[in-house]
């Protein structure tokens, strides 16, 4: 199991509403995610792909997929979305099932691509509200940082160590522990990433990798081709100032007190 909390979304064919609470849970990251089918069927539905994807999330290589009893134990909570889908418990089930009665727009006569945006939008509300209660966090600005290509992000995977990479990677983990809502994301190992955020995208397709590192805060553009000091990241975090440490060294030199009557160090 990872660290992470981890939630099943499932509804009849897996093609369409589970696709798009999953696609929205992951691109809201911090939680494991899984979707499935009591009877999947053979395709996703384009129109939910194409939904998500306007939203900078992505239903991109996955298929519908049958409930797996072992994933259907271990996951913190189970979503059931629509009243068509019903699951049974399992004996040793970790987390409880819920059910969401989502918005059917259909049945006020909207079809098409309208339709699939008012259940998208219905179902990425509820989805925001649950990660919030399974991540156990506040809400506050939401920090994504998008990196060249680089072996690693710490900066002393190589026979040079880079500082700035080894700071700034102190300077998130500051962050991470105080509960921000923060993501790293490096283009050799996390090209989706790029790819899936329209900000991003259009940053790389005018100027290119070379203006990397980018830093957004809630989708919006804060900072290129530098990576942000301590101080400013807690600034975009909605943080106050970093109240300095009492190291108990006023009015004192390297051998105590200080004598005004005398001169040097000891």
């Amino acid at each position: 199991m990872s660290a992470q909390p981890s939630v099943l979304f499932v509804c009849v064919k897996n093609g369409g509403k589970s696709q798009i609470a999953a696609a929205v849970m992951r691109s809201l990251g911090g939680v494991e995610v899984y979707s499935a089918g009591t009877a999947p069927g053979a395709v996703v539905n384009a129109e939910a792909a194409a939904a998500v994807e306007e939203i900078g999330a992505s239903m991109a290589g996955l298929s519908p997929q049958m409930i797996d009893q072992e994933q259907l134990a271990r996951v913190d909570r189970v979503v059931v979305l629509g009243a068509e889908a019903h699951v049974d418990p399992v004996e040793g089930m970790r987390g409880e099932i819920v059910t969401w009665v989502t918005d059917e727009p259909s049945q006020r006569g909207i079809t098409g691509m309208e339709r699939m945006r008012l259940v998208r939008d219905d179902i990425a509300g509820r989805v925001e509200a649950l990660r919030q209660e399974l991540v156990g966090q506040a809400v506050g600005p939401r920090i994504r940082v998008f990196e060249p290509a680089l072996c690693c992000n710490t900066g002393v995977c190589g026979p040079d160590v880079e500082d700035a990479l080894v700071k700034f990677t102190a300077d998130l983990g500051h962050l991470q522990g105080m509960g921000v809502d923060l993501e790293r994301h490096n283009l050799a190992n996390d090209p989706l990433a790029f790819a899936n955020t329209p900000v991003v995208a259009n940053f790389m397709r005018v100027v290119g990798s070379s203006g990397l590192p980018l830093v957004l805060v809630d989708d919006v553009t804060v900072a290129t081709g530098r990576y942000p000091d301590r101080a400013e990241l807690r600034r975009l975090a909605g943080l106050g100032d970093e109240e300095p440490r009492d190291l108990g060294l006023e009015a004192a030199s390297c051998c105590g007190p200080v004598d005004e009557t005398k001169s040097g160090c000891c």
